[in-house]
């Protein structure tokens, strides 16, 4: 069984590896921000509508904790990110109030955000490859703004990478948020 999940991860890994984002090449492009404010508009309109976020959530899947990830601590991370780099604008934790996150998904409300990321890893070893992706919309359209991030590493380095990426994705959702809607945020990131 070890034997096999050792050819799935370099068979992974050999598969992504030409198609991998180090976290200094996501920094040095910007990711979206970019855009042009048309293709803003065009892109990620939608979010002028958003009054406040309700939801900031975090996934693990695969062998993610067997290499010492630990979901509430990347969602709590994913809170102190969004603190930092979504200067005001409200988040209210919907999970803490049953009644109102179930009235938001009810009523498929479009004027509070949510955030969600997935944090896929395979091999808890060396070689180990993950794939990040963060999504943002509202409850009415979940995924208006959508980014991912291929890499690879060891035990002992991809948790740090993992924590970086979720890290820069957070600003490239700000700032193309901001953007979107208009918001003058003077804090840098």
């Amino acid at each position: 069984m070890l034997r096999s999940d050792m050819k799935l991860a370099w068979l992974i890994t050999l598969l992504i590896l030409p198609f991998c984002f180090s976290t200094s090449v996501l920094a040095e492009s910007g990711g979206n921000s970019d855009l042009t404010d048309e293709e803003i508009e065009l892109f990620y309109g939608l979010f002028k509508e958003v009054e406040s976020f309700g939801l900031i959530s975090l996934t693990l899947v695969g062998n993610a904790e067997k290499i010492g990830l630990k979901e509430e601590l990347l969602t709590k991370y994913l809170d102190e990110k969004f603190r930092a780099c979504f200067c005001n604008i409200k988040y209210e934790d919907l999970t803490q109030n049953p009644a109102k996150l179930a009235a938001a998904i009810a009523r498929r409300d479009r004027k509070i955000g949510m955030i969600a990321c997935r944090v896929w890893v395979v091999g808890d070893d060396y070689p180990i490859a993950y794939h990040v992706r963060c999504d943002a919309g509202t409850f009415q359209n979940p995924s208006i703004w959508s980014e991912e991030v291929l890499g690879h590493g060891s035990k002992s380095t991809a948790p740090g990478a993992i924590q970086e990426i979720l890290s820069e994705l957070m600003q490239v959702l700000a700032a193309n948020f901001m953007k979107a809607t208009g918001t003058d945020c003077s804090r840098a990131f």
